[in-house]
C-alpha cells in the first residue's frame, strides 16, 4: 500500500525516526511510512493508493473586529484556484482531506475562497476529522461526504526515557490571546499558588512579561519541550478553539492532571474528571482546588491519564484504526 501526504513542507521523502518533532503530521506519516511531497509540487504526485491532503490555511493577518487587512491575498487562493485535486484524482487512486487547525479557520478567507474551499471538501474521497465535534461539523456541513476520524499521534522513541520528576509548578497552554484564553487559565492556574509557566508563541502579548508570577519558555522542539513537560505538577489549558490537543496529550503521556475543554478528544479521554464547557471557569476554578487539596484525587486523575493515553492513543491504537478507515 503506497501512501503520500501533502503539505505546504517543502521537503519530499519520508520522516527519519531521528526527527525531533515526532508528534501529530510527522508522526502520522512515521507510522504509515508514508511519503511526503509538497503540495506546491502537486501535479508530480502520482501512483499512490491514498494522498492525504493538510491545506495551508493560508493564515491572514486580521484587525481588532476580525476582518481581513484591507489588499491582502489569502496565501492560499492560487491553491483553490487550481485544479489540485482533480489532478491529484487523475493520477492516484484516493484523495483525503485532512483537517488542519480548527474546523472553522476557511471562514476568515474571501467569500469566493470560502466557496472554493467547500467545493474541495466536496469532491474528495473522505475527510479526516481530529474530534468527534469536528466529525459533527463536517457531517452537517458536507452531508454527502464520507467523515472519519484521524486522532492525534505521538512517536515516543525519543522521550520513553525520560525521567518523570514533577515539580510545584503549574504549566498552562498558550499565551493570552483569543486563541488560546490564556489569561483564563492563568486565573484558574493561580488557585494551586504556585508558579505559573507557558510557552511562548506567535500570540505572545507585549506586555506579558510584566505579569505576576507567569514565567516564560522560549519556543523549541517538541522533543525539548517534552522534557520541559514532564517537570510539572498541574496543567490549565482552556483554549476555545478545538483542534488536535496534543497539550493535553502531552500532559497525558506523563501522568500530569491536566484542567481543558471537554470537545477535545484528548482531554476527554485522556482527562474525564478534568474536562468542563471552557467557559465554565467557576468548575475550572473548583477541579483547581480539589485538585490542590485532594491528594487521593489527584492520584486518580494522574493514573486514570496515563492509562488512558496507552488506550487510546498509543500507536498500535492508532494504526488499528487508521488502517481499518482504509
Amino acid at each position: 500500500m503506497k501512501i503520500a501526504f501533502v503539505t505546504e513542507m517543502g521537503f519530499q521523502g519520508k520522516i527519519p525516526d531521528t526527527h525531533e518533532n515526532m508528534r501529530t503530521e510527522f508522526a502520522w506519516m512515521y507510522a504509515m511510512n508514508a511519503d511526503h511531497h509538497c503540495i506546491h509540487q502537486y501535479q508530480t504526485i502520482q501512483g499512490y493508493d491514498h494522498v492525504f491532503i493538510i491545506f495551508p490555511k493560508g493564515k491572514l493577518n486580521l484587525n481588532a473586529e476580525g476582518s481581513k487587512i484591507a489588499n491582502q491575498t489569502n496565501p492560499s487562493s492560487l491553491l483553490l484556484q487550481s485544479d489540485l485535486i482533480i489532478k491529484l484524482k487523475e493520477q492516484n487512486k484516493k484523495v483525503y482531506y485532512v483537517q488542519e487547525g480548527p474546523s472553522w479557520w476557511f471562514n476568515d478567507y474571501d467569500v469566493q475562497d470560502q466557496i472554493l474551499f467547500y467545493n474541495m471538501l466536496a469532491s474528495v474521497d473522505a475527510i479526516y476529522a481530529h474530534n468527534q465535534h469536528d466529525i459533527s461539523f463536517y457531517q452537517g456541513l458536507v452531508p454527502k461526504q464520507i467523515i472519519r476520524l484521524i486522532t492525534t499521534l505521538m512517536i515516543d522513541t525519543h522521550i520513553k526515557d525520560i525521567v518523570v520528576e514533577p515539580q510545584d509548578k503549574v504549566l498552562i497552554g498558550g499565551n493570552f490571546s483569543r486563541w488560546y484564553n490564556g489569561f483564563q487559565s492563568y486565573i484558574v492556574a493561580s488557585e494551586f499558588n504556585l508558579p505559573i509557566w507557558v510557552q511562548e508563541s506567535h500570540s505572545k502579548r507585549e506586555n506579558e512579561d510584566h505579569i505576576d508570577n507567569l514565567n516564560h519558555f522560549p519556543r523549541m522542539m517538541w522533543n525539548h519541550w517534552m522534557q520541559e513537560v514532564s517537570k510539572f505538577k498541574y496543567a490549565v489549558h482552556l483554549m476555545p478553539t478545538i483542534a488536535a490537543g496534543t497539550f493535553s496529550l502531552n500532559c497525558a503521556y506523563f501522568g500530569i492532571p491536566c484542567i481543558g475543554n471537554k470537545n477535545v478528544d484528548t482531554q476527554r479521554l485522556c482527562h474525564p474528571d478534568l474536562s468542563i464547557d471552557v467557559d465554565d471557569i467557576g468548575a475550572a476554578r473548583k477541579l483547581a482546588i480539589q485538585l490542590r487539596d485532594d491528594k487521593d484525587f489527584y492520584s486518580l486523575c494522574s493514573k486514570q491519564s496515563k492509562i488512558y493515553y496507552k488506550q487510546f492513543y498509543g500507536i498500535e491504537s492508532w494504526k488499528k484504526m487508521m488502517y481499518n478507515t482504509l
